[in-house]
């Protein structure tokens, strides 16, 4: 009999942990033990597989348990227990490029899922030239404190009072911060620069121009993203929305009528679907498209880790 495979989750307090939790029970997958980890001192509690397990101080694992490492968060700090993990043996997977010094399996993030499902049917009517793209992002992709800060600067706000901020750089809450993440030399942030990586390797398009504008907004969950296209060839504005609109995974809401547009605190929620609104021809008509894209950010990202883990499984 083949030996199950342990796991460790590095974020399980965090939403993309706990959500990737909840689908390891909906999936069945057959892992052996699951070490539910946090970077906090926490005596907090998580469901695996049905049963409430207490969450484990990371700073005190004994890495040789765990088979693999998934970790669920982008921070800093999780990053460098990567190669903590690695040397112990343990295979890593986690979102983006890492540091760069540890083996690692790099999962691709939402937001890339999302622009290669919508992008890749367009790509295969005409080349495309160039893509713009700006990712408004919830405060649960920062975590558990991301929301928490988010609901307490509300509170505060609104009984004329002010909180300093931790979880971001700057006030959160009736905000928008376009600085998610480490600024790189080149003006970009971590997050774009993996985005637009992301897109070009998936696409099959290397040379392809991105440009990613990615911010915090105060949204919770739900995440929007607008999308500007610019194709080589003139695009049949009508024909792309009806093969977007009968393709998997994609929900076309694309109506003139008030509220007839996806938006991420009424749609995507517990989804997995990719939903497209406001699918039109850009500046130039022919050649350019902009649309309107709305996601559940944690959803997806939980459901690229499960697959993941499903791949090396049956391996």
């Amino acid at each position: 009999m083949t030996k199950r495979l342990n796991i460790a989750l590095l974020g399980a307090d965090d939403p993309v942990g706990e959500a990737a939790l909840r689908l390891l029970s909906e999936r069945d997958i057959e892992v052996g033990e699951v070490f539910p980890l946090t970077l906090s001192e926490s005596e907090g509690c998580v469901t695996v597989r049905g049963e409430e397990m207490p969450l484990l101080e990371v700073s005190g694992f004994d890495w040789a348990q765990a088979d693999i490492l998934v970790n669920a968060t982008r921070s800093i700090a999780a990053g460098r227990l990567e190669a903590v993990a690695a040397q112990a043996g343990c295979r890593v997977i986690g979102f983006g490029r890492g540091d760069g010094t540890t083996a690692r399996i790099a999962l691709e993030g939402a937001v890339s899922i999302a622009l290669h499902r919508v992008l890749a049917p367009i790509l295969r009517d005409t080349p495309l030239e160039s893509l713009v793209v700006t990712a408004m992002l919830p405060v649960a992709a920062a975590g558990e404190a991301g929301v928490a800060e988010l609901a307490a600067q509300t509170r505060a706000l609104f009984s004329m009072e002010s909180l300093a901020p931790e979880a971001f750089p700057l006030q959160i809450a009736f905000n928008l911060i376009p600085q998610v993440g480490l600024m790189q030399a080149d003006g970009c942030s971590r997050l774009e620069q993996d985005v637009a990586l992301e897109i070009r390797t998936m696409l099959g398009c290397p040379e392809l121009p991105v440009s990613v504008t990615a911010m915090w907004a105060p949204l919770f969950y739900g995440t929007a993203v607008t999308v500007h296209a610019r194709v080589q060839d003139r695009a049949d504005v009508e024909g792309l929305r009806k093969r977007l609109a009968g393709h998997d995974g994609i929900t076309m809401m694309d109506t003139a009528l008030p509220g007839g547009v996806a938006t991420p605190a009424t749609d995507a929620q517990d989804s997995d679907a990719v939903f497209v609104s406001r699918f039109r021809p850009g500046a130039d008509p022919g050649r350019d498209l902009a649309m309107w894209l709305v996601i559940d950010l944690i959803r997806l990202e939980a459901s690229r880790i499960m697959d993941c883990l499903e791949n090396l499984i049956e391996k």
